[in-house]
């Protein structure tokens, strides 16, 4: 056994040599696509460190650089071995490790579990889980507000021209022949306005979908979202049950978790429907970039047939549980990159779920109470939710900067994050992290408008959860001053430079 259930305890751990921590760094940023690499500042394409910060870290909603609890805790672990390759064998066990402590968080009895390097890999599983000889429609819910990715793994195409396991390849071509002729249909989340569709009217439009692919001779895989990139769950859980019992085997149906801003009870009831629920262990679980979680039910697994050859080219053989047919021919290989990020994410899913409920909901609720304050002295709004009380919705608020900008588009919005992510530290003292700009609505004039999302993560609430409560009130105040001040620099000049660029 590679570690026990207590080996990420890091209370004993001893100060990091800047030597071996930086070993660990450089492991962690292994084993994906180009996203997860630094550039000459040490940051990644999100703008986030590798290395723990001292950042005000409200950005989970796009991604998160490590807590130092869990980089010292990987460290304690790993400090005599970061030289050495990762064997496959080593490899397996460590992930069949994985595979017992996950199905104990969420409570799981016979659930087929796949990692892989990112959210966007995972749709692969999805395809590989629903195709039965039938070509595929995909029906994709508001690509704006999953993954970029997405549009095209969703498709059963390569969304880069190079996978997790190193492999070149040509970015939108099928991964494998058995999907050359699938066909994406996307349905929108949001009306006009930015406001949430309703759930009924959603689940309506996806069964028209399905029956319109079952009439053709195709197989369905229906995307639902469950915490979109500004909070949404559509359809209601209730919809998906009614859809789900309705259709049968004309449609799989996945349940894009990505930010997995979601309780366990939740994620078992999808899984009796039959869905596959798709997660990572950045975004609100706080762990680093990147890595996925695919939970299958054992039912679909059962029924699945044998992996497609193309799959060679996505993914190592242990990554796939070793009864899922076909997983035998996947390569027998070690990727140690994202084995340190998915052992960071378990260490902050089992810290959180060690924290008392009452406590988690007073943070959360003092949070809340700090970003409508902030939102009132901006001047700004707040981009409608689906009017539901879960995890999505109170962890994550997206704010409407064009209601304060009304020059303030989606590329102003995204000039805006960068500004603050490079320059908040120089102006403020502090570096700030906020989630990037979503597309949720268009201004008067068409053009998207501008946003910027802030949200909780379990690093940042396990943080928050130790002050007493006139700290904890004090510090959200002060932090929500630090993000308004560096939202209104940053404002100040992004729209003097969009105003000042010869139009195109």
């Amino acid at each position: 056994m590679l570690f026990a259930a207590d080996a990420f305890d890091d209370r004993r751990s001893p100060p990091a040599d800047p030597a071996i921590a930086a070993r660990l760094a450089d492991a962690l940023t292994r084993g994906g696509d180009r996203r997860i690499r630094p550039g000459a500042d040490g940051r990644n394409l999100y703008h986030a460190t590798v290395l723990p910060t001292d950042a005000l870290a409200y950005g989970s909603s796009t991604i998160s650089s490590l807590s130092e609890h869990g980089f010292n805790a990987l460290l304690d672990h790993w400090r005599d071995r970061l030289g050495r390759p990762m064997a496959a064998d080593a490899y397996a066990e460590a992930l069949a490790m994985l595979r017992r402590r996950l199905a104990d968080h969420f409570g799981l009895t016979d659930s087929a579990i796949v990692f892989a390097a990112s959210g966007t890999d995972l749709e692969y599983v999805g395809l590989a889980a629903a195709y039965d000889g039938r070509p595929v429609t995909a029906v994709l819910l508001g690509r704006d507000e999953v993954g970029s990715g997405c549009v095209h793994s969703a498709a059963g195409r390569f969304f880069a021209d190079e996978t997790a396991i190193g492999a070149h390849v040509v970015a939108r071509t099928p991964i494998d022949p058995a999907f050359a002729d699938t066909e994406l249909v996307d349905v929108a989340v949001r009306d006009a306005a930015g406001r949430p569709r309703a759930s009924a009217a959603v689940a309506a439009e996806l069964a028209l979908h399905i029956e319109r692919a079952d009439a053709q001779g195709r197989r369905a895989v229906v995307h639902v979202v469950h915490g979109s990139k500004s909070g949404l769950t559509l359809p209601a859980i209730a919809d998906v049950e009614r859809l789900a019992a309705a259709h049968g085997d004309a449609a799989l149906f996945v349940v894009d978790a990505c930010q997995l801003r979601m309780a366990p009870g939740a994620v078992r009831r999808y899984l009796a429907l039959g869905c596959i629920v798709l997660m990572t262990g950045s975004k609100f679980v706080g762990g680093p970039p990147f890595s996925g979680i695919a939970l299958v039910p054992g039912a679909v697994r059962d029924r699945a047939r044998p992996l497609p050859g193309g799959y060679r080219r996505l993914a190592a053989r242990a990554e796939w549980p070793a009864d899922w047919p076909g997983a035998d021919g996947l390569a027998a290989s070690g990727n140690f990159g994202l084995l340190l990020r998915l052992q960071a994410a378990m260490i902050e899913m089992e810290r959180f779920a060690a924290l008392p409920g009452e406590q988690v909901a007073h943070v959360i609720a003092r949070f809340s109470h700090h970003v409508l304050r902030l939102v009132k002295r901006l001047g700004l709004a707040e981009v409608p939710g689906a009017g539901t009380n879960c995890l999505a919705t109170e962890t994550l608020r997206t704010l409407d900067l064009s209601a304060r900008w009304p020059g303030c588009d989606f590329d102003a919005a995204r000039a805006m994050h960068g500004l603050i992510a490079r320059q908040s530290r120089q102006w403020l003292g502090r570096e700030i992290r906020l989630g990037q700009p979503v597309r949720t609505h268009q201004m008067s004039d068409g053009r998207p408008a501008g946003t910027l999302r802030l949200a909780l993560s379990m690093p940042l609430i396990a943080d928050l959860a130790a002050l007493p409560v006139p700290a904890l009130d004090a510090r959200l105040g002060r932090d929500m001053a630090l993000v308004g001040a560096a939202i209104s620099a940053a404002a100040s000049i992004a729209l003097a430079a969009s105003r000042s660029a010869p139009a195109s």
